[in-house]
């Protein structure tokens, strides 16, 4: 009788893994579909964009909110990535094999041009130093690595802004006047949104002193392979030295480091 069981156990143990493993792909499957969009996504679009039954997908909504991975917006109707699950991202870039690639890439770039040079990521609504190399020229700004800096007035924070909807920028800045940095910064709608607009058109996006006094900033967009920007490449110096060469001059070897740094990424599968 025991022989008997022990044939009928496996295909019970199998039918279960598979069940665990269907399972863990849908997590994984709605995990990736609320991290790659622009917005927080209702139940409805998640379980459609994932052949997924509603009560399959609103469970599964759940345990993800209830283990931190995920957030429900504001209003409570739609869920977006959370802090958790960002920190989780931050870390697969801080990865060592991954990193040492995008170092050498930006320590080129910064002998290329000779000024300091960042790789800048959104971290909820404030823009995170992830890397940085800074330059040998003696007069020089020093920020620490981790070290969060508001969208409103940077060139990477305008940037980020610049892939969002007007909705969203408004709800990552909140109510106006912005905080003024500088005689330069932009404090209101009225002014920041067509600077977004122009960036769109533009493709980078400057920081004239808007910041920090005497500091000038040109960001470009680093994409993944569905277009989407998910970092910038920055570089930063004194506004006397900056402005003895032309945007172009810093332009191009920075678009050419945002795809050096892309491609690193995609060959690491991430």
């Amino acid at each position: 009788m025991s022989q008997k069981l022990s044939r009928i156990t496996p295909p019970f143990e199998i039918f279960e893994d598979s069940a665990k493993s269907s399972m863990a792909e849908k997590v994984l499957l709605i995990l990736e579909t609320i991290a790659q969009s622009e917005f927080p996504l209702t139940l409805e679009s998640i379980s459609t964009s994932n052949g997924l039954a509603k009560p399959t997908a609103f469970r599964l909504l759940n345990t993800l909110v209830a283990q931190g991975f995920i957030e429900r917006d504001p209003n409570g109707r739609r869920f977006q990535p959370s802090a958790k699950l960002r920190l989780i991202g931050i870390n697969i870039l801080s990865v060592d094999s991954i990193r040492s690639q995008r170092v050498a890439v930006m320590r080129r770039l910064v002998e290329q041009i000779g000024e300091t040079c960042n790789f800048n990521i959104l971290d909820g609504n404030k823009v995170m130093y992830l890397d940085r190399i800074e330059t040998s020229a003696p007069i020089r700004l020093h920020i620490d690595v981790g070290t969060r800096v508001p969208l409103h007035c940077t060139a990477s924070g305008k940037l980020f802004l610049s892939a969002m909807t007007e909705l969203q920028v408004r709800n990552s800045l909140g109510a106006e006047p912005f905080e003024r940095h500088t005689n330069n910064t932009l404090t209101s709608y009225e002014m920041l949104l067509p600077e977004l607009e122009k960036i769109r058109v533009n493709g980078y996006a400057l920081d004239e002193s808007a910041f920090l006094e005497g500091f000038i900033g040109i960001a470009v967009p680093v994409n993944n392979s569905k277009h989407k920007t998910f970092a910038t490449i920055t570089a930063h110096g004194p506004a006397p030295r900056m402005q003895e060469s032309s945007i172009e001059f810093y332009l191009e070897p920075l678009k050419q480091a945002a795809i050096d740094i892309q491609s690193t990424l995609s060959e690491s599968s991430i």
